[in-house]
This record gives structure tokens, sequence and C-alpha cells, in this order.
């Protein structure tokens, strides 16, 4: 394949994040084609004026640059590895960008086959939330060739305004999961406070105004109600649920590195123990923070 610009994108993974960044791709000009095993969602692309297919093979078979956006390593696998898959189907040259958090060795093992099925991989996973994909101004942590983000520039620039190159494929899942470990170890932390300064009588507006001014402030105490909101909505599945499996894989990659990381043990018990409290409270509805 020539370094023609990219007109076509396939997009595998319409959930929460990947069905925003598919609208602003079809939003930039771009040619967005589908896949996700959900009905719900392939209707949802299609009303946004995506087109839909029965395969992610398919998508990439159609597509000069497939995003992958699913949740987990096992599904990125599936999708990229399997029989009838991105790598048997992509053309010769094409882009592959996978832009979930899936841990390093999951990454590393997707960056060999791609390249050596002639294809250009970026690691890019996404920090911002659903609000920042929405508007497109999310921050790509990018491990790649440098020529290969290059070729990648246009399309990524759709859905983020933050576009860091870190290191080759395996680096931008590292940056990734080390923000995640951060989040959730603020997250902890705010929740307590919330708790014990409410317990003193303060308002929580008065108290988080204060913070917000002083040396241990973080995007946590900058969006509180955003994360309450997480922790007072709880359902299975959302975004505890993600920064579960985000600092279980970080915790991996610090076993296997020979890492000390008692903080990083200490934030991934922690918020299993938040999720399960929380899934136990109301298993029918909304739950309590």
């Amino acid at each position: 394949m020539t370094e023609a610009r990219v007109t076509t994108v396939g997009f595998i993974g319409l959930g929460e994040m990947g069905l925003p960044m598919a609208r602003r791709l079809h939003g930039a000009g771009l040619r967005v084609v589908g896949y996700d095993v959900r009905p719900e969602a392939l209707r949802a692309l299609e009303a946004a004026g995506g087109e839909i297919v029965p395969s992610a093979g398919d998508a990439a078979g159609r597509s000069e640059a497939t995003i992958v956006m699913v949740r987990t390593p096992a599904q990125a696998e599936a999708v990229v590895l399997a029989k009838g898959g991105v790598l048997e189907r992509a053309p010769h040259g094409a882009l592959l960008v996978v832009m979930s958090t899936v841990g390093v060795p999951c990454m590393r093992r997707l960056a060999a086959a791609a390249r050596g099925r002639g294809l250009r991989f970026l690691d890019a996973p996404v920090s911002g939330g659903r609000a920042r994909a929405e508007d497109g101004t999310l921050t790509i942590i990018v491990g790649a060739a440098a020529p290969d983000l290059e070729a990648a520039r246009p399309v990524l620039a759709a859905m983020g305004t933050a576009i860091e190159h870190v290191g080759d494929a395996g680096a931008g899942t590292v940056v990734k999961m080390a923000n995640q470990v951060l989040l959730t170890a603020s997250l902890i932390a705010a929740r307590e406070m919330a708790a014990l300064t409410s317990r003193a009588g303060l308002e929580p507006e008065a108290v988080w105004r204060v913070l917000r001014t002083c040396t241990g402030a973080t995007w946590v105490l900058e969006h509180w109600p955003v994360v309450r909101e997480w922790i007072e909505g709880y359902r299975p599945g959302t975004s505890l649920d993600i920064l579960v499996k985000d600092t279980g894989l970080a915790l991996e990659s610090a076993r296997e590195a020979g890492v000390s990381a008692p903080m990083l043990g200490l934030a991934s018990q922690l918020i299993i123990a938040l999720t399960q409290r929380l899934g136990a409270a109301d298993p029918g509805g909304r739950r309590g923070g």
C-alpha cells in the first residue's frame, strides 16, 4: 500500500468511548466502517452516518486504517489475531491502531503480529473520558515508529488534541497505566477525605474550594462531581470497573518487571473492594457512595 491519505477507517468496539470517537471521525469527513458485538451499538453508529459490517475482519478489509477500542486484552487478541480477523483481512501496509488499555505484554504481542504481516502498528491508548471523546479533545498516548505515527496523525487529530509520542509499541500503554494508577489512588484518597470532612460537619463545596488551591489538588478534586457520580451511580462495566482492570494490568506489569510498587498493590485492592461493596449495596439499581 502506498502512503495515500486515509479515507476509510474501520472502527472495532463502539462502547462508551468508541462510539463518540467513531462519530468524531465521521464528522471529520472520514468514511467509518464499524463493528461491535452489540446490535444497539451498530444501530447507533449507523444513525450517526457510519457504515456497519458483520465482523471485525470485514471492517479491517475495507479500510486503510483500523482502530481497535475494545475493553479487555482477550477481546483485543480475538478481533486482531483470530481466523478471519484484522490481521488476515487488513490490506498490506494498512494502519492498525489499538486504542484500548490492554497491558504491555498483550500490546507487544499485537505489535509483533501486525508488523509480521506487513501492517503499521500504533499502541495508542487514550485519556479524558467520554466528555472529551465527544468533543474530540482526548489525550492520545502513542507508542509507535515515528513514520507510522505521522501516517496516522490526521486520523488521530480527529479524536484528540494532545497526541503524545512516548516511544515504540508498549510505551504508550506503560504511560496510560501510570495515569490510571495515579487516578485510582487519588480517587480512593479523595473519597476517604470526603467522608472525614463530612463527619466533621464541614460543607463539601467549601472543602473542595479550598483543596483545589492547595498542594494536594488533583484531577479528581477538580472534577469531583464527575467522580462522585462514578461512585454514586456505579454500574458494573463502567468507569470504576475500568480502573479495576487497568490497575490489575499495571500490577502484573510491575511484578513482571520486578518493580516494588506497594501503593499500586494497595490501590488495586481498594478499588476492587469498593466496586464489590457498591455492587452488593443495591444490585437492582443505583448505589450509594
